[in-house]
């Protein structure tokens, strides 16, 4: 990749991140970009250097982890600690993950299969435990991404919220989706699992 395709690649992942209407998988990362406006970019060199320095993969994963990260996408806050971090998550995620729908539970009594789908429930306009423990940096976004893909609550979820928290919380769950490789079998047993350890 070129410095220049580095850049129409943050462009298009920030219009993804950033605006509703804008599918980074569904578009191909397509943006219109001239490469004039780019060589008169002061941080032109940045993305020169992640072209000369990474594959594409990694620069895709580079990006995807500083939009999680900042989801306004300013290229100040972007960095490789941020990209580091997300990797190491990503790779222990399936432990977190058992340790997250743990810490779901614990606000219930046994028997635990008649209360996960509580972590669901949305009482009165009140946000649910889900999301609760997510705002609480308790639970990983990754996470959230699970459920949705394998469960699917989002569209429970917006039939009796509207606050901008949930709002803001749903953008990010539904845009960061497309990113994250989930087989949802491994992911319910890992459920049934935890489930049955708690009995």
């Amino acid at each position: 990749m070129t410095g220049f395709e580095v850049y129409k690649m943050y462009l298009a992942l920030k219009m993804h991140f950033t605006k509703d209407n804008y599918d980074y998988v569904k578009y191909r990362g397509k943006v219109s970009a001239s490469e004039k406006s780019f060589e008169e970019r002061r941080d032109r060199y940045f993305f020169k250097k992640l072209a000369a320095k990474y594959e594409d993969h990694v620069i895709q994963d580079y990006f995807v982890a500083n939009f999680i990260h900042d989801p306004k996408g300013y290229i100040q806050s972007f960095s490789i600690d941020n990209y580091e971090r997300w990797k190491v998550n990503q790779e222990s995620f399936s432990y977190k993950f058992r340790q997250d729908v743990h810490l779901l539970l614990e606000d219930f009594e046994a028997p635990y299969q008649d209360k996960f789908d509580k972590i669901f429930k949305v009482r009165e306009g009140k946000h649910p435990s889900l999301l609760k423990y997510y705002l609480s940096g308790e639970v990983k976004l990754e996470t959230l991404v699970v459920f949705e893909t394998c469960l699917g609550y989002v569209g429970l979820f917006d039939k009796k919220l509207s606050d901008p928290i949930w709002k803001e919380v749903r953008k990010r769950v539904i845009k960061y989706k497309p990113f994250i490789k989930i087989n949802c079998q491994e992911y319910k047993d890992t459920i049934l699992t935890v489930i049955r350890t708690k009995l």
